[in-house]
């Protein structure tokens, strides 16, 4: 009897059927490990996924900090002034230790080397009234610059640019060519110089406004001096008075790198935090109204 039990429990087809459900559910679990190492890779790719876009979000918003920090803040009457590169910030800690020039500008009777006089006479000879006016002062269009009152070491400086050809922005090849026509020496180019630089400049009055904040927090007025008449230097600049149209040609021509010549990386670094309608607002105050 207990064998005919034991026969009964152990026949073929119980085999058959124990070795297929013990291989399914081998298998079945086989499946299920599969599942769950696919779905932790999958975790880890999806992890990984979170994380660079993560990371591109953090680039995204240091960019956008980026752009804000270049922002002008006006509260208050005062104007915040913050650098937009490695290579500003270093511009911008000498410049701020520089001294604003202030006080009352001296007259000046007569400028180094030259002769006033025979330069009024070549102002007339060599037809530079033509483009500039005869007063050096009302030139011929608004992208002509005028040069009454000029520092006279900038403009000695700008003519031997112009002549050598490293000037290279506005209407530097009319005057080039202009300056090789009129084959001035050295002496007549100092004649001339001095009796620029003996006259009166502009008189214009600045408006207390957006364009004198600019003027400071752009560091303008560490070398041009607050009113933008009184330059830190010989060699810098008198911007007070001057005609709009030129003042944001030659901003325009630092910025993008065009004008090259004298003070040109200091001014093109400083020219990379402003903007072309905070330039039109700088141009507008520094040339002012009567």
């Amino acid at each position: 009897m207990s064998t005919q039990s034991y026969n009964h429990r152990d026949t073929p087809l119980r085999r058959f059927s124990t070795f297929w459900l013990g291989l399914a559910v081998f298998g079945l679990f086989g499946l299920l490990s599969a599942i769950v190492v696919c779905w932790s890779g999958s975790s880890a790719g999806v992890e990984q996924v979170l994380k660079e876009q993560r990371l591109d979000v953090k680039e995204t918003v240091a960019e956008n900090q980026a752009t804000m920090l270049e922002r002008k803040v006006l509260e208050e009457g005062k104007t915040e002034q913050v650098p937009p590169s490695e290579v500003f910030d270093d511009i911008s800690a000498d410049l701020k230790k520089a001294p604003v020039s202030s006080g009352e500008a001296k007259p000046m009777t007569k400028a180094p080397g030259g002769d006033i006089a025979k330069g009024k006479e070549l102002w007339q000879s060599k037809n530079c009234f033509t483009c500039h006016g005869a007063d050096a002062n009302t030139p011929l269009t608004p992208n002509y610059p005028k040069l009454a009152g000029q520092d006279s070491v900038y403009l000695l400086a700008q003519m031997k640019a112009f002549h050598d050809g490293s000037r290279k922005s506005g209407q530097s090849a009319v005057m080039t060519a202009t300056l090789m026509g009129a084959n001035l020496s050295d002496d007549e180019t100092n004649n001339i110089v001095a009796w620029l630089a003996s006259l009166d400049t502009p008189d214009v009055k600045h408006a207390d406004d957006a364009g004198k904040q600019l003027f400071t927090a752009k560091l303008c007025a560490s070398c041009h001096g607050a009113d933008a008449d009184k330059p830190l230097q010989p060699g810098y600049a008198k911007l007070k008075g001057q005609n709009p149209q030129y003042l944001i040609d030659q901003l325009k021509a630092f910025k993008s790198g065009a004008r090259t010549n004298g003070q040109a990386a200091t001014m093109t670094a400083i020219m990379a935090n402003v903007s072309e309608e905070e330039i039109k607002v700088l141009a507008e105050w520094i040339a002012g109204s009567k």
